[in-house]
Parts: C-alpha cells; structure tokens; sequence
C-alpha cells in the first residue's frame, strides 16, 4: 500500500539552519523540496559555506580515490569520522598520497617483471653471439628477430650488394625464433638499417634505460634483476596490503562523514531565506512525523514547525510514494520500481506481484528436485547475507549488497516452496524419475504415492490446467478494467472512465459468449449478460468517442489467451526434463546387465548434466513468463505505465541509507 505522506513546514533562524538539518538528517526519514517564493529569496551560501563545501567534497573525492586504489569500495554502514574538517583533510590526503605512492611503485616493478620475462632470454643470446663486438668503438651492432631460415637468405644477398661484403651476420636460436644481428663498420650502419628496411625487418627495440649498455652488460643486469625484482614486488604488495588494512577503516569513515556534510551543505540551497531566518519545506510518512517532533522539540521555542495533511487530488503529482508492504509483499516493490512508481492517492499493485507471480513459478516448474537446487542456492546465497559479503556475479558484472541478496532470498523461499507444492502435485522429480523409480504413482507406473495431477498427461489433464490458466487472465484483465473505472471517476476523467467500462463489458461477453459457443449452451442466464455486456460495450465506445475499441475489443480479449502460456511453457519444461531422465535411462539399459554399474553411473552423469543444463536455461524463461503476464497483460489495463509518481528520497545520513 501506498504510505500517508504529510507536508511539514519548519522555520527559525538562519544560523540554526545547520543544525537543524543536522538532526533531520539523523531522523532520515524527510525528504526535503526546493522552497520557492516571490517574497522570499532562495538560501545562498556563505563564503564560508561555499569553501566548507568545496573542502568536504575534496575530502570525499581523495577518499574514494583511495578506496579505488587499495581496491575497496565504500561502505555506508561504517561510523562516519569524528574530527572536524582540518583533521580529515590531514588524514585523508595523506592517506591518498601514500596509497598512490605504493600503487606506482608496485606498479613500476610490475612493468619492469614484465620487460625481463620479454627480453632477458633473447639478450643473453644476442650477448652470447655478438661476443662483445657491440662494445667497440669502431663497429655497430643490429639485432633483430626473423622466424624463417628464407627471410635470412634474401637479407644476407642485399646486404652483400649494398656493403660490398663489408658485414657480418650472427644468429641462435630460440623457442623457434631466429635472433640475429649484423656487424658492421659505423659508417656503414644507416646502409644497413635501411636494407633491414627493405626487407620488411626491424631493429630490436631495446628499452630505453638499457638503451646504452652494451648486449653483456644489459645481460648481466637483467639477470640481477631477474632475482631481485619478485621479492620487491612481493614486499610492495605485502606493505600495500597491510597499509591497506590499516587504513581501510578511517578511509570508508571520511567518506561517510565527508558526503554527510556536502549534502547537509547542499539542502541548504532547498531553504528559502531572508537576512536572519530560513524557512524549509518537506514530506514525511504521517506515521513516523513523531520522531520529526522529537528532533525539533530540542530547539525549544527558537524554531516553529508544522505539519499539514496532503491533498491526494490536487497534490498528487508532488507527493513523494513510500510503498508500505506486509513482510510477505515487501521483497516483490523492486520489481513494481523497476518500471514505474504508482502516484500519490493511486493503487500499488505490489501485493499482485507478491501473490501471482511465485504461484506462477511454481506452477511452471513444478518440480520437487528442481526445488531441491533452488533451495541449495538459496542456502548458497544465504552465507553472503550471514558473512555480511557482496555477491559478485561476473558474467552478468553485477554486484549485490548484503541486503539485497537477503531481499532476493526473501522473494525466492515463495518461488521455492510453490514450486516444491506443485511438484508433489505432478509427482515430478527431475521430470518422471520417481515414477520410474515407483516412489510416485500413475496409471503407466504404479507407485506408492498417487500423482493427483500428471500434467504430460495431455488427455486427461490439459483441459483443466488450461481452463484454470485461462481463469487467471479473465479476473486480471477484467480487475485492470475496473481498477481503470475506479481511477478514472476519481481524477474525473470522464472519456477514461467510459472506455474502461466499455472494455469491460466487451470482454466480460466475449468470455461468456465463448463458453456458451464451446458448452453448446444457450440458456438464458448465459445469453443475459453477454447482451449486457455488449450494451455496456457500445455504450461506452460511444460515450468515450472512441471507435476504434471495436476494433481493439478482439486484441483485448486475446490478452487473456496469454495466460495459457503458463500451462504450454510448464508442459514443455517438463516434456524436456522427461527427455533428460529418459536418456540417462536408455544409456543404462543399452549397456545391458554386463554393463550394469557404467550404465548406471553414465545414465546419472548424463541425466544430472542435462538437467543442470535445463535449470540454467529455463530458469530464466520460467522466471520471465510470469512477470510478463503481469507487466504487460495486467498493468496495460489500468495504464500503469501512463501515470507516474515521484519516489520517495528521504534526506538522511549515508549510514542511514545503508539500512
């Protein structure tokens, strides 16, 4: 349901304002708005303000850089820090300075392992060849890297054209390279940098801090540091780490503290003011107002503050929605707040969610061993919630806080236990296999526990499975239109209203009419109120001026043939996990008695992967059928989409936000 929202007015003097939003942010549950009249002028920011300002939010930005660099992430439910703003400018810009020092120093040492692993082996070799010629004072020397014997050849045949033999090349081998290098007189050294050229070669890149040692000396200092290098950058990650536990506490404390006081600065700009007094305008919960009375009570009589109840019509627009569930609907708003917040005054259709969509699920699945794996991830999942852990998901690069995955468990044990339900009424465990074990019971394969409703049973129980999915889409298709009835006469939208009585007499005949026409039954009491209905139609298209619902009256009436989807998509779920028990099976039998134990163990290889394969890529269908059915086919019908409210956004503390 949506919450009782009051508007709460609070004026007093100016240099109060801090500390008034001091405490209204401890309260955390006011969502302040913009103050804006002509006779009193917007709150403007002191100098002293102004710098406060910049300062807390340099101290929340070299926080966070910080935090980035240690790779830690912030935490709202730490203390914020306790000093004033010099003490926290101390702490934080120190911190951030030696954090960046060690990350490039660890950087740095990386970079320089990485050269060694590069270049150390061909060095040593090129060394070893060259033999210390690259030391003379009269000769050049050109090392390059070829991969075939051909490349060579050409080369050694241009070089002896262009320096009339005036060279000479060496080479070894190396992990199936060629590294070689060409001798020749200084003078002639740009002649052969440029047949190296034509040949489609390069000179070997040296790096540039070896750029002027010699091939043996460059050797002998990559291999020095080839030993010492690892043990530098195990101390540089050791001392980061430990420099990062110790200041991961204070680190995530600034933060907090810092983004506490830039958003206390910042409402300050909400207030209206004059040169010695504020005035703040505000929402909050009616049930909660008490603990805002409680904050203000302790500025005696030096402020005035007032509650005033909220107009639903006039103001719905305005007033900020906070969805107030039972425990049972509340893990279901995000998925009403992932599309669209419900206005002020209006319905929350949050409890549908809460009570079709898990049923639903279950009803598709249906499967006691397909319950089993859900409720082992639940399980899985719950040690993140217990070791107060965020979930990382890397295929889909998502992040789930504690809390959010304790709400995601809380949404799954009504998924895990209607699909648990459901089972037992297939008598379904990884598709058929209890039946074939004889744990469950049907008419093919007698058991000892009955199956009350074997839905691969086509003929005996696709009729009431469709017909009781099929009920499910006339009461929400026919309840969308009268929610839309009911809205429409409250903002007195007469068109609306009309065509959403047309829509629901029309389709409300259609249904009976199609009953009639299947059941050959024409009597009266069927026959009265599909003439109602059709009146009721044509009434309201006329009334509405809408024509075309004619010819949208059919497309209306399909919407409730969607609904079979939750009986097609179940049936198919459950034909494949039959196929997949059926193969483990057939893999055992085909080896026959000699072969009974790799049979045995093969068929549950084969029919346990098949089935994990089966979890991982329905699931997501299974999930997505439902919720469809009532995003799309239900919420379409009392325009859901078309009329937006404005969340609710208290202004609190950032360790308030993490609760």
């Amino acid at each position: 349901m949506i919450a009782e929202m009051e508007k709460l007015v609070i004026a007093g003097p100016k240099r109060l304002a801090p500390a008034i939003l001091e405490n209204l942010q401890h309260a955390g549950i006011v969502q302040i708005d913009p103050l804006r009249t002509d006779e009193i002028n917007p709150y403007r920011l002191s100098r002293e303000e102004e710098d406060q300002l910049r300062r807390w939010g340099a101290v929340a930005t070299s926080a966070d850089h910080a935090l980035r660099l240690c790779g830690l992430r912030t935490d709202p439910s730490a203390e914020p820090f306790a000093g004033d703003l010099k003490k926290a400018e101390a702490a934080s810009f120190a911190i951030e300075q030696r954090v960046a020092a060690l990350v490039e120093a660890r950087e740095q040492l990386g970079q320089e392992l990485e050269l060694i692993k590069q270049y150390r082996q061909v060095v040593e070799l090129l060394a070893k060849i060259v033999q210390g010629l690259d030391a003379s004072p009269w000769l050049a020397v050109l090392s390059f890297l070829v991969d075939r014997d051909e490349d060579l050849f050409s080369l050694v045949q241009e070089l002896a054209s262009a320096l009339d033999d005036r060279f000479l090349l060496v080479q070894g081998r190396l992990n199936g390279i060629i590294a070689a290098a060409i001798v020749v007189l200084k003078r002639d050294a740009e002649d052969a940098k440029g047949v190296l050229s034509h040949q489609g070669l390069g000179e070997l890149p040296l790096p540039e801090k070896y750029g002027s040692m010699s091939l043996k000396a460059m050797a002998s200092l990559l291999a020095e540091r080839s030993r010492r290098v690892p043990q530098s950058l195990a101390s540089s990650y050791e001392e980061l780490h430990q420099y990062t536990e110790n200041s991961n506490k204070i680190l995530k404390s600034l933060w907090n503290r810092a983004k506490d006081e830039c958003a206390r600065l910042l409402a300050l700009r909400n207030m209206a003011a004059v040169r010695y007094g504020f005035a703040l305008f505000g929402w909050v919960p009616a049930r909660l107002k008490h603990r805002v009375a409680e904050e203000m009570d302790r500025f005696d009589t030096r402020i005035q503050y007032a509650f005033e109840p909220t107009e639903a019509k006039s103001e719905a627009e305005r007033v900020p929605v906070l969805l107030e569930n039972p425990a049972w609907i509340k893990p279901f708003e995000p998925l009403i707040s992932f599309l669209n917040t419900p206005r002020y005054g209006s319905w929350d259709p949050t409890w549908v969610v809460a009570l079709f969509f898990p049923f639903w699920f279950g009803m598709i699945v249906g499967d006691i061993g397909y319950a089993a794996v859900f409720a082992g991830l639940a399980g899985y999942l719950w040690r993140y919630v217990r070791r107060n852990q965020t979930l990382r998901v890397g295929f889909f690069k998502m992040r789930l806080a504690p809390n959010q995955v304790a709400q995601v468990l809380r949404a799954l044990k009504p998924m895990i236990l209607w699909t648990l339900l459901w089972g037992l009424l297939y008598g379904e465990f990884f598709g058929d296999l209890f039946q074939r074990l004889r744990i469950f019971g049907t008419l093919q394969h007698p058991g000892w526990i009955p199956v009350l409703i074997p839905r691969t049973d086509t003929v005996a129980t696709a009729n009431g499975l469709i017909l009781f999915s099929i009920g499910f889409g006339v009461y929400q298709v026919l309840y969308g239109f009268y929610l839309k009835a009911v809205r429409a006469q409250r903002r007195v939208e007469k068109m609306h209203f009309w065509e959403a009585c047309g829509y629901f007499g029309g389709v409300a005949a259609l249904v009976i009419f199609a009953y009639a026409f299947m059941a050959k039954d024409y009597r009266w009491w069927l026959i009265a109120p599909i003439i109602v209905g059709a009146v009721l139609f044509l009434l309201g298209m006329l009334r509405a001026r809408a024509p075309l619902m004619m010819a949208e009256l059919p497309t209306q009436g399909g919407h409730i043939m969607s609904y079979i989807r939750i009986y097609a998509v179940g049936l198919a779920s459950a034909i494949l996990a039959n196929l997949a028990t059926e193969l483990g099976f057939s893999l055992w039998h085909l080896l026959g008695v000699a072969g009974f134990m790799i049979g045995l163990i093969a068929g549950l290889l084969i029919g346990l992967l098949l089935h994990a394969f089966l979890i991982v890529l329905l699931t997501v269908s299974h999930f997505l059928q439902p919720i469809r059915l009532i995003w799309v086919e239900f919420f379409t019908k009392f325009d859901f989409y078309s009329v937006s409210g404005r969340p609710y956004r208290p202004f609190q503390s950032i360790c308030n936000s993490s609760s």
